[in-house]
């Protein structure tokens, strides 16, 4: 979906499940994000966001979990969010996994979360 894309690249993450797990009982479910190091003192919001269908007034996505961080310079670090109520969800109604939008904005509006390598970055 190129309303879904920025500079030609996704800027969601989409999850395909195999039928195999579809009828299993999640006990839990962990999202693992990435965040890029910080150079000063920053507080860094982090939102999960999932993707539906258009609604009639433009909304095209739902909270998921939304937190604050405070980060200090030095290496970046790993945030875990619990997704397992989305993911119980997608296997109930497959249909209804569109992906999820994955932002960690810091005080200056830069996106934190590593969801493709920056030129010149390792991938995860």
């Amino acid at each position: 979906d190129l309303l879904m894309q920025v500079e030609g690249k996704p800027k969601c993450c989409f999850f395909k499940f195999s039928s195999k797990i579809q009828y299993n009982k999640v006990i839990k479910a962990q999202l693992w994000i990435y965040l890029r190091p910080v150079k000063t003192p920053t507080t860094v919001f982090v939102q999960i966001l999932r993707l539906i269908k258009p609604m009639k007034d433009g909304t095209r996505y739902t909270g998921i979990r939304s937190l604050k961080l405070d980060m200090n310079p030095g290496a970046g670090i790993w945030q875990s969010i619990d997704v397992k109520t989305v993911l119980q969800n997608w296997l109930k109604q497959p249909e209804s996994n569109l992906g999820i939008e994955i932002k960690a904005l810091d005080e200056n509006g830069h996106d934190l979360a590593v969801t493709f390598p920056r030129p010149g970055e390792d991938g995860l």
